[in-house]
């Protein structure tokens, strides 16, 4: 929503500075250090744009912000070559170019998803709500692979993973919605899993994995997983699972929300998932302290051990949503869209963990579920995040086990009340151990250099 609402207009380059370097960035009046994310999510949209083929018309609800509703490529369900007018290739110019900056600055992962199918390929007639046509399964097969082909050949893009679903067993998909979604049940899951897949090795793309099924709860995520384990990867391999098919596991991160909770799921689907990758692909909420964000992200880390966490909106026009909000203008079209409008706290506390883990860290086994350890075995760094929630207090960080002469740790430390946001603080080591003084309501980053294990 974010990129098609800035890209390709006057801050484009500014929220791209801000989400994808470490640059510090002049942002609503604030010198903002870069968040560094290096993943980027491409929505792959199936609204229309007026077009009627043959007698059917899209039903696309008023309730729908226009930074909410992403065109999609294939107008015409009569023609299928992509290089036909049933194509337009034209369409959401402002997320690709999102995109492309996202990538230029570094961005090194690159999933395309989908919330929807093509609105006409849904009962509704619209692809905000409604379920997905059983005669058009195979189409959103062809959809999808489509445009990942379109994208390396004529984008330059290269697309490492597929998501064709979007919370597809939570049932709330019903029209109208002010957002693109659709149910898929299971069994339609696995049959557009089956066609994707040979959809796209038809166009030599095997190195495209597709990842399933982004559902909403980790309950979800492990009975759908769990059911496709059962099944056959395809009628010309019965013996083999159909989990094959499926590359990477995603799911979403709101079981963090009190009260569902629920950090056995969590385990359970670790251990489901085995050795396969996992991602905690979508996680979002109005608390403006970042506690539940930190929270969140700490118990997804130690429970769920995911190799990646994304955030769902990094800029909304309003509300913690967005970890910063900018003006949307009545217009799609007004090149003055994301003008720049506040820093949610909710940024500092991302900050904590994306400028202090990055990719490549190892992440080590914790006695404590309120904080994630770290290490860096190229510069030999260790790093400690600890999550105060509640009165302040004395946590002890006790690396003996590890070998080290270093005299003193870098603290930097944000808090729930906005009053310390990235402050930078020193503190001496002893005998192998960090003492800090953990504020009320705060996230500390701790960074001890020169540490071998």
């Amino acid at each position: 929503w974010w990129g098609h609402a800035v890209g390709g207009k006057r801050h484009q380059d500014l929220y791209a500075d801000l989400f994808f370097t470490g640059k510090t960035v002049a942002f609503a009046g604030e010198q903002v250090p870069g968040l560094g994310m290096n993943i980027v999510r491409y929505n792959v949209g199936g609204g229309g744009n007026g077009e009627a083929p043959g007698a059917v018309t899209e039903r696309a609800p008023d309730i729908q912000p226009w930074h909410r509703d992403i065109n999609g490529y294939w107008v015409d369900p009569a023609l299928a070559d992509p290089a036909s007018a049933g194509w337009d290739w034209n369409r959401d110019a402002g997320q690709r170019a999102m995109l492309a900056a996202a990538i230029a600055r570094g961005a090194d992962k690159v999933e395309f998803f989908s919330n929807a199918p093509m609105w006409w390929m849904m009962d509704s007639r619209s692809s905000a709500g409604g379920n997905l046509l059983d005669s058009r399964r195979g189409d959103f097969a062809v959809y999808l692979a489509t445009v990942v082909a379109h994208a390396a050949t004529r984008w330059n893009i290269r697309v490492d993973t597929v998501s064709p679903f979007n919370e597809p067993s939570a049932g709330w998909w019903n029209y109208p919605k002010n957002q693109e979604g659709c149910n898929i049940p299971r069994e339609a899951q696995l049959e557009v899993i089956r066609r994707l897949r040979g959809e796209l090795d038809k166009r030599q793309l095997q190195r495209v994995g597709i990842t399933a099924s982004d559902e909403n709860s980790m309950a979800a995520a492990l009975g759908t997983y769990d059911w496709i384990k059962t099944q056959a990867a395809g009628d010309k391999s019965p013996a083999c699972s159909a989990s094959t098919l499926i590359n990477k596991v995603n799911v979403h991160s709101y079981n963090g929300l009190a009260p569902w909770t629920d950090n056995s799921k969590r385990e359970e689907l670790r251990a489901a998932v085995g050795g396969k990758r996992l991602w905690a692909s979508e996680f979002g909420n109005p608390d403006p302290t970042g506690m539940v964000l930190a929270r969140t992200i700490i118990d997804d880390i130690n429970f769920l051990r995911p190799s990646a966490w994304i955030y769902w909106q990094a800029l909304e026009p309003s509300s913690a949503w967005g970890l910063v909000n900018g003006n949307y203008a009545k217009d799609a079209a007004d090149m003055d869209n994301g003008s720049p409008r506040k820093v949610q706290n909710t940024y500092y506390c991302m900050a904590q963990f994306t400028r202090f883990i990055r990719p490549g860290y190892e992440i080590l086994g914790s006695d404590d579920r309120n904080s994630i350890i770290a290490y860096d075995p190229r510069r030999r760094g260790l790093v400690v995040l600890a999550l105060n929630q509640g009165p302040a207090r004395q946590i002890t960080i006790d690396f003996s086990g590890f070998q080290s002469s270093t005299p003193s740790a870098a603290v930097t430390t944000s808090d729930a009340r906005g009053t310390r946001r990235l402050s930078r603080s020193v503190l001496p080591v002893a005998n192998r151990r960090v003492t800090l003084s953990a504020e009320p309501d705060s996230i500390h980053s701790v960074v001890i250099d020169g540490v071998t294990r």
